[in-house]
């Protein structure tokens, strides 16, 4: 539809006697049905995204010069900004020299001139000027350099909520955002700052509403007032606000989800398999309320094993259309920060009816998989299905039943065999090229106050595990039944890394003094991660290495995902939390004939999917935030409870040496930082920096600090607004 879509309006466009039109005139000039008019909206947009057309004074739209683009702007601290081109997934930006990048701001959406050093070659086939496409690609050929471009006009101002600073002096009234990236002031309208309930030094979110020229201060006014920096909750409170999340829910929204009634419909009830005196069991942390995964593994007699993964069916509840779905999908994801969690779904659902809690009847969609001897998947059937949770079980309790079985219960035995199997799928999954990833993960310790009071490590141990691998087979079982059936729908995808970036890992690995091959290879990778299990290296590089890797993210494309070797996947397993799962439910209950109905067309997904791939990225550095400053507040607070001469010191790992300073990482919390040259121990003729060998060298006495070396630090200074530690070697 898009594509014929397309064509017609570029004829049109193409016409001698066009006169520019805006959308409501070109709707009429396509006889575009008014169901159909949000296609055009969205083919307009993307037009104008690639240069192809752009629209002009009183929204009529034109052709565009083949060399216009848009993006999101990305400013770097020495000025210089990139902006990253739609549907090309940040690869390879255009470069804004300082001088040319107007009035735009971190984050903005803007549309550029292409100048010069032009396209890579995996974009230019938004150049639509053959003779220009075939000169800007000659020129990158030769450079090798990023495209260079100017900003000609701001599409869209991303700054409606920035946190940042209040002061007055006398008669002005300004802010300083924490962001270094954006301004250092922004006025602010004295008719909307609420002045008699802000003080100098206050917190505040702000909105940048327009910037007329760089000679003069930004513009903006006071979105809502969070009160003084050292504030109960407010570290949490700027990460929410600075990353634009809900923390309510519309009161229609809730209306419709406490609308639902506790009890199950008998009809409902009659459609359904009973599984509820089978028992079938939940693996989750200590701290979940939202258990939307259960399972029951059986062995059979024909040396077959019997994997049944029941899913809370969020789709029963929550109708495409409804105002509970329109809510989840601007969502995208439930977001688990520090202190909180900011839930997809009302808690009514989400912990409530949707939660497969102990005891209680629920609604699931299962994924019934039989697997032979070597664990191969040799059969699977989905169904609609009723549950009573025979038992909750914590990581912790698991893992204690399966190091010390336990013959008086009766779960004891269903986890052996449940690891088993899991064991047997993990061992083929590394067999097929799989890539060891996980972890340990450091959770902070709250009190009732907010207030870091300690940290906790955990593993990624056998209970995890089990769960993990039962999860991933259920993914892939959906996705590869979805595929066979040629039902759109949308994938979890992992593409393959560019050779480029494998081959700054493997400059990464060699300077910690570690051998490696051909990092493209699979088998050479997995060599490397064995090697490492358990060193100090072992988490840097792991961090390394997938930063070396594309982003995951949502597709309509079946592309695979790289790191888990997987030809076919989905996300089918969490629909209390992700939007995802929740469009998979849908189109495997319509091509199963559970629940008849139609499901979004192609194009209508690959939007969704989009959609969900930034809000997910959104809600991870959010996520990730939350976690250092807390990270970062509890070093800090062990300093200042520490007796001066006895500062905690903590091991690090030395990462990459620069000018600036030691970029290092403590081996135990996972917290990077900074060692300045003046963090440096005391050399009687100071100290000089090796460029050539990356590395710093002092004599008298001799002292070198380069990369992969082990050293001992303590925290010297916090910058708690751009989450940045300054250490100190201790001595040695």
């Amino acid at each position: 539809m898009l594509a014929k879509l397309e064509d017609s309006l570029l004829k049109i466009l193409s016409s001698p006697s066009y006169r520019p039109l805006n959308k409501s005139e070109i709707s009429k000039e396509l006889n575009i049905p008014s169901k159909k008019r949000s296609e055009l909206r969205t083919l307009l947009s993307s037009l104008e995204s690639r240069g192809i057309i752009k629209r002009i004074k009183k929204g009529r739209y034109v052709k565009g010069s083949g060399n216009e683009i848009s993006g999101t702007i990305h400013f770097k601290l020495k000025g210089h900004a990139f902006v990253d081109i739609k549907n090309t997934n940040g690869k390879n930006g255009v470069f804004i020299p300082p001088d040319h990048s107007g009035t735009a701001l971190h984050g903005d959406e803007v549309l550029i001139k292409i100048q010069k050093h032009y396209n890579p070659p995996h974009w230019t086939k938004h150049i639509k000027n053959q003779k220009t496409k075939n000169q800007l690609d000659r020129r990158y050929l030769e450079t090798g350099k990023s495209p260079e471009g100017k900003v000609i006009k701001i599409l869209k101002r991303n700054n409606e909520a920035v946190i940042a600073t209040y002061y007055k002096k006398k008669n002005f009234q300004y802010a300083q955002p924490d962001d270094a990236l954006l301004p250092k002031s922004i006025e602010l309208d004295p008719n909307q700052t609420h002045e008699k309930k802000i003080n100098n030094g206050d917190k505040i979110v702000i909105s940048i509403t327009n910037w007329e020229s760089r000679r003069v201060c930004p513009k903006g006014y006071v979105v809502k007032i969070l009160g003084p920096p050292n504030s109960q909750g407010i570290d949490i409170l700027q990460i929410i606000y600075g990353h634009k999340l809900p923390l309510e829910f519309k009161d229609k929204v809730l209306k419709e989800a406490q609308a639902f009634s506790v009890e199950i419909p008998e009809e409902e009830l009659s459609s359904r398999e009973d599984w509820r005196d089978k028992p079938v069991f939940t693996i989750d942390p200590t701290s979940a309320k939202d258990f939307d995964d259960a399972i029951l593994v059986e062995k059979l007699d024909n040396q077959m094993w019997r994997l049944a993964v029941h899913i809370a069916d969020v789709s029963y509840y929550v109708k495409s259309g409804s105002e509970l779905d329109r809510e989840a999908f601007i969502r995208g994801n439930s977001t688990y920060l520090v202190d909180r969690v900011i839930p997809m779904l009302p808690e009514m659902l989400s912990n409530g009816l949707c939660s497969l809690v102990p005891g209680e009847d629920r609604l699931t969609h299962a994924a019934i998989m039989d697997f032979n001897s070597k664990g191969e998947m040799k059969s699977v059937r989905f169904c609609k299905a009723i549950i009573n949770n025979a038992r909750r079980f914590t990581y912790k309790e698991a893992l204690t039943l399966l190091k010390k079985p336990d013959d008086n219960n009766p779960f004891s035995e269903r986890l052996i065999i449940a690891w088993k199997l899991a064991a047997k799928l993990r061992k083929r999954r590394f067999k097929s090229g799989a890539l060891e990833l996980d972890m340990p993960e450091v959770k902070v310790i709250l009190d009732k106050k907010g207030k870091a009071v300690g940290l906790e490590k955990s593993e990624n141990d056998e209970s995890h595990q089990l769960i993990e691998e039962f999860m991933l087979a259920a993914n892939e079982a959906v996705a590869k039944h979805l595929k066979d059936k040629m039902r759109p729908s949308i994938y979890r995808i992992h593409e393959s890394p560019d050779a480029d970036k494998l081959f700054d890992f493997r400059q990464l690995v060699l300077s910690y003094g570690l051998e490696m091959g051909d990092p493209s290879a699979p088998d050479e990778l997995q060599t490397l991660l064995k090697s490492i299990r358990g060193n100090d290296e072992e988490h840097a590089i792991k961090v390394g290495l997938l930063r070396s890797m594309k982003r995951a993210s949502y597709s309509s494309d079946p592309l695979g995902h790289y790191g888990l070797s997987k030809t076919n996947y989905s996300h089918f397993t969490s629909p209390i939390r992700r939007y995802a799962d929740l469009i998979v439910h849908r189109v495997l209950a319509a091509v199963t004939g559970s629940v008849p109905g139609s499901t979004p067309k192609i194009e209508e997904l690959q939007q969704i999917a989009n959609h969900i791939s930034e809000t997910e990225r959104n809600s991870s550095s959010a996520e990730m935030e939350s976690q250092k400053i807390k990270l970062i507040e509890f070093l800090w607070n062990e300093k200042k409870e520490a007796k001066d001469s006895s500062y905690p010191s903590h091991p690090a790992i030395i990462h990459e040496v620069r000018r600036k300073g030691l970029f290092i990482e403590l081996t135990d919390f996972f917290i990077k930082g900074l060692v300045p040259e003046n963090g440096l121990p005391y050399c009687r003729e100071g100290y000089w920096f090796d460029g050539s060998n990356s590395r710093f060298i002092g004599s008298k006495p001799k002292r070198i600090f380069q990369a992969g070396q082990s050293i001992e630090v303590i925290i010297e200074k916090v910058d708690f607004n751009q989450r940045l530690i300054d250490f100190k070697i201790t001595e040695t």
